[in-house]
């Protein structure tokens, strides 16, 4: 099935409205909702990643890492509205790569296509994500099961 037209300027014009106002800026807190929702990914086994969107559900909601996330799920909630042709797991991808351009940098490649899991039985367990407090063997053995070195692994942590 092939995905809806998206007038991608569009959108980011809307996600840069729901992420930038006189109230906020919330660019920072976009880019780790991406990050988190990807970082449970395990390429042994294809589970976790953004693709479900599952940080929506028990435990992944609920797990400390992802403490505060809810603000930035929140913010985007009116976007969502106006595209339900988007999935919750692209637009939160979306917005992460669309807040390093609102900053800045470059804007990553994207592409559209994750889908929105209907209940939480795809949930990755908690304990996936990195904690920088136990060491550099924890972060190699995080990192490591997404596929990542140790040169990855410190650009992906500056940029946490």
């Amino acid at each position: 099935m092939s995905q809806p037209t998206i007038d991608v300027e569009v959108l980011k014009s809307e996600v840069r409205a729901a992420l930038i106002n006189q109230k906020s800026f919330a660019c920072p807190i976009a880019m780790r909702v991406a990050w988190h929702a990807a970082g449970t990914y395990d390429k042994s086994d294809n589970t976790g990643g953004s693709d479900g969107a599952t940080m929506r559900f028990e435990p992944e909601i609920s797990d400390d890492a992802n403490a505060g996330l809810h603000i930035v799920r929140d913010m985007l909630h009116l976007v969502k509205k106006k595209y339900p042709q988007v999935s919750m797991a692209d637009l939160w991808a979306f917005a992460g790569c669309v807040a390093i351009e609102f900053m800045g940098g470059p804007m990553p490649p994207f592409r559209f296509g994750r889908s929105d899991d209907a209940d939480g039985k795809n949930c990755p367990p908690n304990g996936r994500l990195p904690d920088a407090s136990q060491g550099a063997d924890h972060l190699r053995e995080v990192f490591g099961r997404m596929g990542f070195n140790d040169q990855a692994i410190v650009a992906l942590s500056g940029g946490h």
